[in-house]
């Protein structure tokens, strides 16, 4: 039975495919993070895939809440008003989540997400990494080569801070740090754990996301937009090589 959100058909499956590249672009950033040899040859890719598929999803979820409240899809220009600035909707959903958790089924499953992203050292560290390639970052050699370099960080920067707090934040990634530059098998041990501790961070923030939708606070149709969510992550990683 269609529901009666104030979406029209044609929206609603317009709704669909742009939810299907959000979660495809985080899937496969995901998934490019926790096999990667190199960082140095995927930390492009990843920024790329990651920061337009948080972003994808900061905005289609902030615009299903804003459908809940007034059953009308948001317009082109409040979306223009976020503009790619990740770190802003993601506080902005976040407030949204706790302001409308009592709509929950089940408050508890969405508050526990909620408290582990709000406590989770890593993330803030991928948000503003993710906000700064969206914004500028995916430029910065382009802008530098013309002559006007950005007064930012680096993309390099940036995605170095992700992982060096997810060492930090960890006493056994930390003393495997120190064991990494013994032996080569040690190393790429430590690359890999660091590697899945990066991305588990991101995923569980999808997760939190996908959770809230799922649990009813995004209105009705954000419940089967949250379950579509969540099940990708596991759909790429059975995937068969």
């Amino acid at each position: 039975m269609p529901l009666d959100d104030g979406l029209t058909q044609q929206q609603g499956m317009l709704l669909i495919r742009e939810s299907d590249s959000a979660k495809h672009l985080i899937a496969y950033g995901v998934q490019a993070m926790r096999t990667a040899a190199l960082q140095e040859s995927t930390r492009d890719p990843v920024l790329t895939m990651l920061s337009i598929g948080v972003e994808k999803v900061l905005k289609l979820s902030l615009g299903l809440v804003h459908l809940a409240d007034s059953r009308t899809w948001p317009s082109k220009a409040v979306f223009i008003a976020h503009r790619h600035n990740i770190v802003d909707m993601d506080r902005t959903l976040r407030e949204q989540i706790r302001a409308r958790a009592s709509l929950a089924t089940h408050r508890g499953c969405v508050d526990n997400f909620l408290d582990a992203v709000d406590h989770d050292p890593i993330w803030p560290e991928a948000a503003a990494a993710l906000n700064a390639y969206g914004q500028q970052g995916r430029f910065y050699w382009l802008d530098a080569l013309s002559g006007s370099p950005q007064p930012d960080d680096t993309p390099v920067g940036y995605w170095e801070n992700v992982f060096n707090t997810a060492r930090d934040a960890s006493p056994e990634l930390t003393a495997l740090f120190h064991e990494a530059f013994k032996s080569n098998e040690a190393h790429v041990e430590y690359m890999l754990r660091l590697n899945h501790a990066a991305a588990d961070s991101i995923e569980q923030w999808w997760a939190m996301v996908a959770m809230a939708g799922m649990q009813g606070v995004f209105g009705e149709r954000g419940k089967s937009w949250g379950l579509d969510q969540h099940i990708v992550p596991r759909q790429v990683r059975d995937t068969p090589d």
